[in-house]
């Protein structure tokens, strides 16, 4: 478990592992208080993921990036011609300088118009952009009135520095989960250059994080040992159960369900039905001798029908759930789908009739009785019966 980082295989695992590794790229350059805002804005254009937290809120506050790569790309190439200041650049110049690149690295090899290049310099001088200082003269023919100008080079502006700083709020809500140790030492590197009356700005947007979750002192280990198929023993104590033992699973995946965190794993001693173990019910681990097992399920889509983490080991698989919400509810559920499989049966005066398509388990029955008085389940009578029963229970402790 110790081991240095490794190729990871599965498909699931090699797209956790590229995701975190350009992650922590990213982080690396959006810390780099010598960068300026359009650097930012040229990695993002041409990366394939980035946190989407800040695809949110760059646009707007760094300059209205646009979402075209090849846009980006082109303004990469003009800028690099631009800064070749030996070198007097006209319009067509500019404009084979584009298309050459374009028959090198695009499938079909074709180039851009006359009109898509007069844009792009238009944009480049936009402050919504760049804010590049490109004139173009006879003598000189298109360059940069400000010799050391780069849009690699421009200084960050008191409106990006807030932003940055807003957005601190955002990735300290990511250390607790342990995957990257150099986190930390990246945000006080930043806030050693951003100005006190900035520092000082309330934020603006703050994550939900579950208050002293002690399950994430072992998303790490956990983290490597999926990603290095590594058999775990695990000390492991149900929330019901008085004392813990020892089970040794082959974990899988990583997933957070309502503030906690679970590990999906096979239990040999329980079949080929994947289990899930709560974070903070872990005690201990370490490494086991047995072979590591691979589950057979395709974890990609493995929960695209559940509430939650848990598949019953009885289950029925997916069914229709039929459910009606009252009137003053039904709002809630629209903006705010249960669930991606829902749609509208009927919609009255009275309230409105709902279908689901999901497996029935325990994170769903809880869901479903959140809404109180709101909500009643028409639909299979087996769910109908768990939440009656539920219900009943819940009413017997005031009696």
């Amino acid at each position: 478990m110790r081991r240095a980082l490794s190729k990871c295989r599965g498909k699931g695992k090699r797209q956790l592992c590229s995701q975190f590794a350009q992650l922590k790229k990213f982080i690396n350059i959006f810390f780099n208080p010598r960068l300026s805002a359009n650097h930012i804005r040229v990695y993002l254009a041409k990366s394939d993921h980035a946190l989407s937290i800040f695809f949110v809120l760059l646009p707007d506050s760094l300059g209205g990036m646009p979402t075209n790569k090849n846009a980006q790309n082109r303004y990469i190439i003009i800028d690099k011609c631009l800064c070749r200041r030996n070198r007097n650049w006209t319009f067509n110049d500019l404009l084979n300088a584009i298309n050459e690149d374009y028959s090198e690295t695009t499938e079909n090899g074709e180039g851009i118009c006359i009109r898509t290049l007069r844009d792009d310099l238009r944009n480049m001088r936009s402050s919504t952009h760049f804010n590049a200082p490109i004139k173009f003269s006879r003598q000189r023919g298109y360059h940069y009135t400000d010799p050391e100008y780069s849009i690699f080079k421009s200084t960050l502006t008191s409106d990006d520095l807030l932003l940055l700083h807003q957005s601190l709020y955002t990735l300290k809500g990511l250390l607790g989960f342990g995957l990257a140790d150099d986190l930390s030492e990246l945000i006080q590197r930043l806030e050693r250059h951003v100005p006190n009356d900035v520092t000082s700005a309330t934020p603006i947007l703050q994550l939900e994080v579950a208050p002293d979750y002690i399950g994430t002192t072992y998303l790490k280990p956990l983290y490597i040992a999926i990603r290095d198929r590594t058999p775990l023993v695990i000390h492991y104590q149900p929330y019901r159960a008085t004392q813990a033992s020892q089970i040794e699973v082959h974990p899988q995946l990583l997933k957070p369900y309502n503030g906690r965190w679970y590990l999906i794993a096979l239990n040999e001693s329980k079949g080929l039905h994947p289990q899930n173990y709560a974070l903070d019910r872990i005690q201990q681990l370490s490494a086991s001798q047995l072979n590591y097992r691979s589950a057979d399920s395709d974890f990609g889509t493995y929960f695209d029908s559940l509430i939650g983490v848990t598949i019953p080991e009885k289950s029925k698989g997916v069914e229709t759930i039929r459910l009606h919400i009252t009137a003053g509810r039904a709002p809630y559920v629209l903006t705010k789908p249960l669930h991606k499989s829902q749609r509208i049966i009927t919609d009255t005066d009275a309230g409105m009739e709902l279908e689901l398509r999901l497996v029935i388990n325990q994170e769903l029955v809880t869901l479903l009785l959140s809404f109180g008085p709101d909500l009643r389940v028409i639909s299979p009578v087996s769910l109908q019966n768990s939440v009656q029963k539920r219900l009943k229970n819940a009413l017997f402790n005031y009696k």
